[in-house]
């Protein structure tokens, strides 16, 4: 059995996205002796089929920590709540990385930022950090006031007051070896937390506060995992690789395209894995389709009817 197992998961409104995530692995898999998982969080059959063929184990996450009766719950949330417990998942695997389904991988190199700090059980994840991020660079109050008042509603005040001036841990990508202790302390966060209800980051803080509480983490650069809500990445001219949106910005090892109401820009600019020329515009949510369309690296062939 491979070491490294990578997981992901989506429901169907998201597939268009995780779709280029899982043809951009299968590029690497084979360099890292990595298998690939997927939770189901609401797939079509259709799809489901699709995902059978290009990954190694499908599974449908339980309701873990109870929360499908809490308000503000959608089923997507089951794949936050199944992340402190890979391990339970999937059994026998040395090293476990998540990455999201908005997010895709760019350079295959980049992978090894995340394992190696494994080798010695520290956890890896990228603060969301970067000078040429829009919070950073001309809007810290409204950032600063959402992280203390997401701190306050998962750990109430005091562990606010402590942890709120750092940067948010986005574990939309991170790795963590199957005996590092930050998978407990996880899971008994995330406990906590949801005694208080079901947060909007409940399972990002959770994992902060257990990395913060053991000291078993290593952060990577931003390039690790770029957050393209607060800074578009640039297309360098003479390749077309995306590079990070500053002065001698490096090319991003995973491009994560965060937040809903940023699809259609990213749609536009073309940020699609291979600029989305795997999908067909039926493939593609309707009120996206027009952008998805005008940001396409290559025009749409129609299909001869034969005449």
């Amino acid at each position: 059995m491979p070491k490294l197992i990578i997981c992901t998961g989506s429901d169907s409104n998201m597939f268009f996205l995780v779709k280029g995530l899982i043809l951009s692995l299968r590029r690497v898999l084979p360099l890292h002796d990595a298998e690939l998982a997927f939770f189901d969080l609401g797939c079509t059959a259709n799809q489901l089929a699709w995902l059978e063929a290009r990954t190694h184990k499908l599974i449908k996450p339980k309701d873990d920590f109870g929360i499908s009766g809490m308000d503000k719950f959608q089923p997507y949330r089951l794949g936050q709540a199944c992340r402190p417990l890979l391990p339970n998942y999937l059994p026998g695997y040395t090293n476990y990385m998540w990455i999201d389904a908005d997010a895709w991988i760019q350079d295959a190199s980049i992978l090894q930022a995340y394992i190696r700090p494994l080798e010695t059980n520290h956890a890896a994840i990228t603060p969301e950090l970067d000078i040429a991020y829009r919070w950073y660079r001309d809007r810290p109050a409204p950032y600063h006031n959402y992280k203390l008042m997401q701190w306050a509603a998962s750990f109430g005040e005091e562990t606010a007051r402590r942890y709120s001036l750092l940067p948010i841990f986005n574990n939309g990508v991170y790795a963590i070896s199957q005996n590092s202790p930050v998978w407990t302390a996880w899971a008994n966060n995330l406990s906590l937390s949801l005694a208080r209800g079901l947060t909007d980051l409940f399972d990002q803080l959770s994992l902060q506060k257990a990395l913060l509480e053991t000291g078993q983490w290593v952060p990577l650069p931003s390039r690790a995992n770029w957050m393209s809500h607060y800074a578009l990445p640039q297309k360098r001219p003479e390749d077309g690789i995306w590079i990070e949106p500053r002065f001698d910005g490096q090319p991003i090892g995973i491009v994560h395209l965060v937040a809903e109401k940023m699809r259609e820009t990213y749609l536009r600019h073309g940020l699609l894995y291979e600029g989305g020329d795997y999908l067909s515009p039926e493939e593609v949510p309707e009120k996206l389709r027009e952008a998805f369309l005008a940001g396409r690296r290559r025009p749409i062939i129609p299909t001869s009817t034969g005449g």
